[in-house]
Formats: C-alpha cells, sequence, structure tokens
C-alpha cells in the first residue's frame, strides 16, 4: 500500500503539531481547552494567569447557564465568580499568579451532556 504525497504532507503536518518531528520553531501553547459536561456537574483547569487577564467561558445550545469561579492556587480563597444566569461567563486575574477555575454547568437541556470551550487572553 503506498501513501499518496498529499497524505504524506498531512502525516508529517500532524507530526510536527504534535511535537512527534522536532522544527526549529517554538511550539504554540494552546489557549482554548473544551470540555464535556452534565447538567450538575462541575470540573476545575488550573494555570498561571497575568493580573487583568480574563479567562472566559463558553458552552452549546444545550446550555442556558454556564458559572466560573477562579480560585488562588496557593491560597484557595476564591477571588473572582461570574454565577450569572447565563451561558458566556469570565473571570478576570487580581494579580500575576498560578489559579485554579472552577466550571460548573448548572443548566445543561441534553441529557448527555453539553460542550463547553475556555479561553483566555493570554494563554494558561
Amino acid at each position: 500500500m503506498s501513501i499518496s504525497s498529499a497524505s504524506k504532507g498531512l502525516l508529517t503536518a500532524l507530526m510536527v503539531a504534535s511535537g512527534l518531528i522536532a522544527t526549529g520553531a517554538p511550539q504554540a501553547q494552546a489557549q482554548d481547552r473544551s470540555l464535556w459536561l452534565h447538567n450538575g456537574d462541575y470540573t476545575t483547569v488550573s494555570g498561571y494567569l497575568i493580573a487583568g487577564e480574563s479567562v472566559y467561558g463558553e458552552c452549546d445550545q444545550d446550555c442556558a447557564d454556564l458559572d466560573l469561579f477562579l480560585y488562588d492556587a496557593v491560597s484557595g480563597e476564591l477571588v473572582y465568580e461570574d454565577s450569572a444566569i447565563d451561558a458566556v461567563p469570565f473571570v478576570t486575574a487580581p494579580w500575576d499568579g498560578d489559579f485554579i477555575v472552577e466550571v460548573v454547568m448548572p443548566d445543561c437541556a441534553h441529557p448527555e451532556g453539553c460542550a463547553v470551550w475556555l479561553s483566555s487572553d493570554y494563554g494558561f
């Protein structure tokens, strides 16, 4: 079985993107995180944020509400929250440091869950 040159090019691009083949250029860090949550579920993600950097949440058409809570990773203190009844919350880091973002799904209408996307201003 032979592989076409287009398939070889695609395979090479995928291997470079996944880090299996080294290149001289540094790899970009992803800013977005994709999650899957059922009604009433929550999860956490963590990362380093710069003062004033915001983390934004969004969920699919089956989601009527999504909440974000920002905690200082060292003290565990809640420092910012967006628990308004909407599907596009955001939280903002008050200082540079490591933070934990709790993502809560209070209202997902689909029995198999809802897709959630997180992004930040600078990548976290």
